[in-house]
């Protein structure tokens, strides 16, 4: 049976070849001898865990259509007399605001500040897009 002495040996003598590991490791990524193998690495983990394909933009045409919807809804909304009229109002507008904003991105239309727009952003953003010929 070993003694607390030789047990604390085999802990130190572990300790050191794992900081000695460690300093090679450093000492070779800083020198660059570890591209191909960090690449290799890298390209085994996209195989095992693939990214997942994002759509960078919504089509116009679908942008266009949540446009005239959000339109008609804030209309709706401002035409009747529900509870809570004022929250209803400022989330349809705010909807609206991000539909507005997807469209100039997808349009390459220098976005204006984030949402909520007030009201003059808001028609000068409309007026561009309808200036690039969207319609809804």
């Amino acid at each position: 049976m070993p003694t607390v002495t030789e047990e604390v040996g085999d802990v130190v003598a572990l300790l050191a070849v794992t900081v000695m590991l460690i300093i090679v490791l450093v000492t070779a990524a800083l020198l660059g001898h570890l591209d191909r193998t960090i690449g290799a690495v890298d390209d085994l983990w996209h195989r095992l865990r693939p990214r997942r394909e994002v759509a960078e933009t919504v089509s116009i045409e679908q942008l266009a259509a949540d446009l005239r919807r959000l339109a008609a809804h804030l209309e709706q909304t401002y035409d009747t007399d529900q509870p809570a009229k004022m929250e209803r109002l400022a989330a349809a507008a705010l909807a609206y605001d991000w539909v507005l904003l997807s469209a100039c991105r997808t349009l390459e239309i220098p976005l204006p500040k984030m949402p909520p727009l007030d009201a003059v952003s808001r028609l000068q953003t409309e007026a561009e897009l309808a200036r690039q010929s969207l319609d809804w």
